[in-house]
């Protein structure tokens, strides 16, 4: 499996503070079946980072790996926040991209209000840029709007979700709105968005359990290792395999009195 979406780096944004544990982060990754994880640090405006300063600690980390005898691969890339992409030239956002390639990953907006995302993206694409939007089903714009993804995704942007919300455990309603974009086919890419060993771990098989019956084998393939595979090299996304998910069922609401009702 192919992780393309990785908090993994030591000491440079929210993720592990130290080599130990980016090593611990990595060694959960690889028991769990990941052979491929992507470095995707924070470009935002809190931590200030851009290509010079990731791409030496991506470059050290590696070789802690390799040394380390972990079979994992560690490629560069980032996350980047939709208030950076008017600071970025062509050149940084081509440092910036996932593996080296051409696919940028986007962070959804994580806040209520957000402006124009869209004419962003689509100037991004127009420029030659894939992207990638970044857990879309945490976004309240998203939420609130379904419609602007779905625009977006049929101008060409391709949508991450997170393995965590397929689970619940950013709540229910985020995890009933992965699903629905699950089965309204705009998902192209599960990653762990892991920021440490344990409490938001690299794992890429918890969320197939959760989604059992409603996930076919094959579409969690797709989504973690086929589609990733084409993301990183540029090319064109395999077709995704039929069927895909299941609607979920919906739990029936009793008619109790409201406790604002006298």
């Amino acid at each position: 499996m192919i992780d393309l979406h990785c908090h993994i780096l030591p000491g440079i944004d929210d993720g592990p503070a130290t080599v130990e544990g980016s090593l611990e982060l990595a060694a959960h990754a690889a028991a769990g079946g990941i052979r491929t994880v992507v470095a995707t640090p924070h470009v935002n405006d809190r931590y200030g980072l851009g290509a010079d300063d990731i791409e030496p600690v991506v470059a050290d980390l590696r070789r802690a790996i390799e040394d380390s005898g972990l079979e994992l691969e560690l490629l560069g890339g980032a996350e980047i926040a939709v208030s950076r992409l008017l600071d970025l030239d062509d050149s940084a956002l081509d440092r910036l991209a996932l593996g080296n390639g051409r696919c940028l990953l986007v962070e959804a907006p994580l806040q209520p209000v957000v402006g124009d995302i869209e004419s962003l993206v689509s100037q991004l694409m127009a420029r030659g840029h894939g992207v990638l939007l970044a857990h879309p089903e945490r976004s309240p714009p998203f939420q609130r709007e379904p419609d602007r993804l779905v625009s977006m995704v049929e101008d060409g942007a391709l949508c991450s979700i997170t393995a965590g919300a397929v689970e619940g455990r950013f709540g229910g309603s985020v995890q009933r709105f992965a699903f629905d974009l699950l089965g309204r086919g705009l998902v192209h890419n599960v990653a762990t968005d892991a920021h440490d060993a344990s409490r938001r771990s690299p794992d890429l098989t918890t969320w197939i359990d959760a989604a059992e019956g409603r996930v076919p084998t094959a579409l969690a393939r797709w989504l973690t290792l086929e589609a990733p595979t084409a993301i990183l090299s540029g090319e064109a996304l395999p077709a995704v395999p039929a069927p895909v998910v299941r609607p979920a069922k919906r739990r029936r609401r009793w008619p109790w009195p409201s406790s604002r009702q006298g």
